[in-house]
């Protein structure tokens, strides 16, 4: 943790990065990296970042304005000193958090009206989690005849229409696509269901649980790959013939620093309401933006199952899903054809160039030769009107936002390691085990970016529940 320096070349969109504090000795720190911007592109810089330095000016004493003047007014090429100290900014956060738990108490001692002022600014928001009002005896009882205090239900990934979120413990909402009048009630509001997680945490241990809400202990490699990013779907790599879906996310890794440059807004463009607090992430909602989409959108399955869902989903409906043509830079066999196995690309340095330039959504080696998803490949399945089913890894999400192409991410959530085994007969515990661990790390770093989360009691379940998530997403939304 070492101070280094990093350069970034300024773009008409700026750095790419927020910044907080300045406010008295606790420094300048990096608070937010935008998806696609110029610090994300770069990798060289991280939330939890300290800025001690932009072009030679100091700025370990400056305040906010001084700093943020400092970056404003640099050239075109911006030379920064930054120090990764993430124990120094969760601090500097929690001290923001107390002040605004402190304003909030504060609101509701004075006596203010449960979701009677207009509302604060807050339009359509995604949750991060399930509800089930019928379960929460917290629901507030009816202070005025205005207020319709019916508990609304909802599930991870529904959008709600918050029409009043001028209280800090609920707000009033109408899920979206709902028909009846039930359809409309309230919901726990951000700082409510935030602050009873982080509770809760108090009282359990991280490694026994999988919790629904938050993101448990990360290392400080997991805290530079979770940077901040966009509302967004994970995507799969093709399951070529070579079984490259065998291989983990760390072996096909094509370590590649350059592959998102320009930011999109995606069907439902968003900024997730997070508290970030000593390596936790609560997530509750997250704003969203409506974008009509008119592309046939690819589709992603992560967990448990996940390729026999594939299968049975392009075998069962050839006419509305398939997969794309990989590339390669390996030599053509005899019985291959180009643009129907493969496409075989003349040169690693011609796919090299194509990767640097944004060509690809993910590539990796295998064997000495480099194998990867390009963009065009998934727009040729869409063009088709099929939904393309893909296999690339998580890390993915920003390069598809960033082509244009936003997926209907699906999570498997295993029930149990019990529940793995009862299903596939052939796997023993400690198979189940590492299973179950990695389908709860998945949740853990893309939780946030699933369209939605399903489970069911046997494949037949889970298949039918795919299957009605990606007819509720396939129209324009």
């Amino acid at each position: 943790r070492e101070p280094r320096v990093v350069s970034l070349n300024k773009t008409g969109c700026g750095l790419g990065f927020n910044i907080v504090g300045g406010d008295g000795s606790e420094g300048i720190y990096i608070s937010y990296i935008l998806a696609g911007g110029t610090a994300d592109v770069s990798g060289e810089l991280y939330r939890g970042d300290q800025l001690l330095s932009v072009n030679g000016i100091d700025l370990t004493k400056a305040t906010h304005e001084e700093a943020a003047h400092a970056l404003k007014s640099a050239d075109k090429t911006v030379t920064m000193v930054a120090q990764y100290k993430p124990e120094d900014y969760n601090r500097f956060e929690e001290k923001i958090q107390e002040l605004r738990e402190q304003m909030m108490n504060l609101s509701v001692s004075s006596g203010g009206s449960l979701l009677t002022s207009p509302e604060n600014g807050l339009s359509n928001v995604r949750s991060l989690f399930d509800y089930d009002s019928y379960k929460d005896s917290g629901l507030p009882s009816n202070r005025s005849v205005t207020i319709h205090n019916t508990g609304l239900s909802f599930r991870y990934g529904d959008i709600l229409h918050v029409i009043n979120a001028s209280d800090d413990e609920w707000w009033q909402a109408r899920r979206e696509g709902g028909r009846d009048s039930e359809e409309f009630g309230v919901v726990p509001a951000k700082q409510r269901v935030e602050r009873k997680e982080r509770a809760r945490l108090k009282q359990v241990k991280f490694s026994q649980l999988r919790p629904s809400l938050i993101d448990t202990k990360e290392s400080l490699n997991q805290v530079k790959r979770k940077k901040s990013l966009m509302f967004s779907r994970r995507f799969p790599f093709y399951k070529s013939k070579e079984n490259l879906d065998d291989l983990s996310d760390h072996e096909i890794s094509f370590h590649l620093n350059l592959y998102t440059k320009i930011l999109l807004m995606p069907k439902w463009f968003t900024q997730p309401l997070v508290i970030k607090s000593h390596y936790e992430t609560i997530l509750s909602y997250e704003t969203v933006v409506q974008k009509e989409l008119k592309y046939t959108r690819p589709v992603v399955i992560l967990g448990p199952f996940k390729d026999r869902i594939n299968d049975d989903l392009i075998a069962e409906y050839p006419d509305k899903f398939g997969s794309c043509v990989p590339h390669t830079t390996r030599e053509r066999r005899e019985n291959e054809e180009n643009g129907r196995d493969y496409h075989f690309v003349e040169s690693r340095e011609k796919m090299e160039a194509d990767i640097q330039n944004h060509f690809f959504i993910e590539a990796g080696q295998y064997n000495e030769n480099l194998y990867g998803t390009s963009v065009q490949s998934v727009k040729d399945v869409a063009e088709k009107n099929k939904h393309c089913i893909l296999d690339v890894s998580g890390n993915a999400i920003k390069r598809l936002q960033v082509a244009g192409l936003w997926p209907i991410a699906i999570f498997i959530r295993p029930k149990s390691i019990e529940w793995l085994m009862e299903l596939n007969k052939r796997l023993v515990e400690e198979q189940a085990r590492k299973i179950f661990d990695r389908a709860v790390k998945q949740e853990q770093e893309f939780g946030e970016y699933f369209t939605s989360v399903v489970q069911g009691e046997t494949i037949g379940d889970l298949h039918e529940n795919v299957k009605r998530v990606i007819k509720e997403q396939s129209g324009p939304v």
